[in-house]
């Protein structure tokens, strides 16, 4: 039976865990053809201390994993984040398009169109809120488009 009062002092993300991956990426890296004293320049991190980590297992801080993971590289960054379920991308990186989102945000001004063209014409008066229609529907599936490739 076990002690409902009890503290669960176990992390989400074990230090084996991160001196592993950290050590794997390290071991890789120098496989790569990286230097600890190359790294060392690139990341801030002292040369004596990725040794540290990449052959006696040493678990680095947090700032130190980042600044390596970083300085080796997108797939060694989300090989640091995966481990609590991440991943990264540059914030100066385009969002992926959600085709469910951009359905969504098309459907209510394509209704609007339909709504205008039921009685088999767009007159006068539902020409303006037509074409507003036709300017978003354009503007939300430029992305997909080859136009919007070249913007």
């Amino acid at each position: 039976m076990s002690d409902q009062n009890a503290v669960c002092d176990a992390a989400i993300v074990s230090p084996d865990r991160v001196r592993q991956t950290v050590q794997a990426i390290l071991r890789a890296a120098q496989t790569a053809g990286w230097t600890d004293e190359q790294l060392e320049n690139v990341s801030g991190v002292r040369a004596r201390t990725i040794k540290s980590y990449r052959i006696e297992g040493k678990e680095p801080s947090l700032s130190n994993a980042l600044s390596l993971a970083v300085a080796l590289g997108g797939k060694q960054l989300n090989s640091i984040l995966s481990l609590i379920g991440y991943v990264a991308r540059p914030l100066d990186e385009a969002d992926a398009i959600n085709p469910h989102l951009l359905v969504a945000n098309v459907l209510p001004h394509i209704s609007t169109l339909a709504a205008a063209a039921a009685d088999g014409r767009i007159d006068h008066v539902e020409l303006p809120g037509c074409r507003e229609a036709a300017d978003q529907i354009i503007a939300t599936v430029l992305p997909l488009s080859s136009a919007g490739a070249a913007v």
